[in-house]
């Protein structure tokens, strides 16, 4: 019931929006975009994913584990779906952690320790680049330099939270005591999906599993640098996907403004508040940030919708 509800308000966010900036224009603009730039909106999603799930494949291989290509994508379309429909996008990384360690027989804290790692080299690539984006508009120019900093602070927040992550990755046993709890709430769900759970619910276990895991596939550093090129492949994509629908619906942005909104809209969609997708949030969120680099608000909300539909919904 709470899922239905959050998903309804997010749902009714999206819409008030809608209405407030007009269902007319937000018509009129989407029916204005060429055919042939949806098709490459949609070919770049499809590279997307197959950067996506690479960046993942091999790490998994890094640690020792094989994985047939085709399974690995499966599970990473399986969690990106378990994110648009569950309150959180830690199910998105949940259900993966849970569907390695199933197929490759993988121990749960190396799955898990693969899972972050995947989703830390993400972070490191679209934070840099919309660092580049932000001294680029900087020197450029024609952006109040007020507004780039207030607009440097939840990249610099999410800079903070990956030092963190990286610290207690390299020493995990500093968060035993609340892993301890999570472990003893989330092994019955594990063992639901997964029968023969490769685990047995000791985080001291977990944690050793977790950092040996972690290193290994620190000490494999092809395989870091490959994983992270098809990362820097799959945010280079979805940069590509919104300044292509910004470009075709005649708003005057340039690359630099495509990547720092894009960000934002990632960002927003990591913050851990139970409205599946982010939903509504998203859009608001993404519209503003374009509102404030001189895109028209109607045009800003359109390119956000149509990105939104290429990108999850088909």
């Amino acid at each position: 019931m709470t899922r239905i509800l959050s998903f309804v308000f997010g749902i009714a966010v999206l819409i008030g929006f809608i209405y407030y900036v007009g269902f007319g224009s937000i018509e009129s603009i989407l029916l204005s975009v060429n055919p042939f730039v949806i098709i490459a909106m949609v070919g770049l999603q499809f590279l997307s994913l197959g950067f996506y799930a690479s960046a993942w494949y091999l790490l998994i291989r890094s640690v020792g584990y094989r994985m047939p290509f085709l399974t690995c994508q499966g599970i990473t379309l399986a969690s990106i779906f378990a994110v648009y429909t569950m309150p959180s996008g830690v199910f998105l990384e949940g259900a993966r952690c849970i569907l390695c360690s199933k197929e490759t027989g993988m121990k749960f804290g190396e799955s898990t320790a693969t899972v972050i790692l995947h989703r830390m080299l993400y972070i490191i690539g679209f934070l840099g680049s919309t660092a580049l984006s932000l001294i680029a508009l900087m020197v450029i120019g024609g952006v109040n330099s007020v507004i780039l900093e207030e607009l440097s602070v939840i990249p610099t927040i999410s800079v903070v939270g990956l030092i963190v992550l990286l610290y207690l990755s390299l020493d995990p046993k500093r968060i035993q005591p609340l892993l301890d709890h999570v472990l003893r709430f989330a092994l019955p769900i594990i063992r639901l999906v997964q029968k023969n759970a490769v685990m047995d619910g000791k985080v001291d276990r977990f944690l050793d599993e977790y950092r040996l895991g972690f290193r290994k596939m620190l000490s494999e550093k092809l395989q870091i640098i490959l994983s992270f090129a098809a990362s820097i492949g799959d945010w280079g994509c979805s940069v590509m996907i919104l300044w292509i629908v910004l470009l075709s619906m005649g708003a005057h942005a340039s690359l630099w403004v495509a990547m720092i909104t894009l960000a934002i809209g990632k960002m927003i969609q990591m913050t851990p508040i139970a409205i599946p997708g982010m939903v509504g949030i998203y859009e608001a969120a993404v519209t503003s940030t374009m509102a404030v680099f001189a895109i028209p608000i109607p045009i800003a909300l359109s390119a956000a919708l149509l990105s939104r539909i290429v990108t999850v919904w088909l």
